[in-house]
């Protein structure tokens, strides 16, 4: 029915706006649908999880500094070690909440991966449906959990697909990008730092590390209004 017809059956039965409005408006059911649907990489952590973050990151950016100073000063033993404290203190940063604790999961799956031989991943399944057990039970969560399921029954050989990107999905539910990705790309700065190490004479050698850090402290402290 096109709309000039719909107007003449409005005026006749005195319902014209309720049945305009529901030409152009979307039900309450699908905004309510739209809006539960999870939006991966927006899981982050609560603001005492945020907080002790920030306090490593600190550490980090702090030691990361110290390392710098003393690779000027011609200490290298100094500076390697402090580098490489770096490197502990933020994998303890990058570890803390259940979202992130269920991801090293995932995590630790994917790397106990050999071949096609899928009887050692499983066992990992049990511990990790109890990790998710563990967080509350959102549209995200529940998001994972059914790709984390899917998974399972694509290594069980119960349906076909591919079990890897269902578990990278299921991590990507929980992740806090904002936060993930700057913590990220500092691990690996600091990585990259300590394989060079005998070769690095500059100080702008450190400038990708120290960066990543100020950007993952930014975005911790600026989400929690700091």
């Amino acid at each position: 029915m096109n709309q000039s017809a719909v107007r003449t059956v409005c005026r006749k039965l005195g319902t014209c706006m309720t049945l305009l409005l529901s030409l152009h408006l979307p039900t309450a059911a699908a905004v309510e649908a739209a809006a539960e649907q999870p939006k991966p990489g927006s899981y982050c952590p609560g603001v005492d999880v945020m907080l002790i973050t920030a306090e490593e990151i600190s550490a980090g950016l702090d030691l990361a500094m110290r390392s710098r100073a003393s690779l000027i000063g011609g200490d290298r033993i100094m500076a390697m070690s402090e580098l490489s404290s770096v490197g502990t203190v933020l994998r303890l940063a990058a570890s803390r909440g259940g979202a992130a604790r269920t991801m090293l999961l995932v995590d630790a799956i994917v790397q106990s991966r050999a071949g096609e031989d899928y009887a050692q991943m499983l066992t990992w399944f049990p511990l990790l449906h109890r990790s998710l057990m563990t967080l509350p039970r959102d549209a995200s969560v529940a998001a994972a959990d059914d790709l984390i399921g899917r998974a399972k029954q694509i290594m069980q050989g119960d349906i076909e697909g591919n079990a890897f990107q269902s578990l990278n999905e299921a991590r990507h539910m929980l992740a806090c990008d904002g936060l993930a990705i700057p913590l990220q790309a500092a691990l690996q700065a600091q990585h990259d730092l300590m394989q060079q190490f005998d070769g690095i004479t500059k100080k702008s050698a450190y400038d990708s590390l120290i960066d990543a850090l100020q950007k993952a402290l930014k975005f911790v402290l600026g989400r929690n209004g700091s």
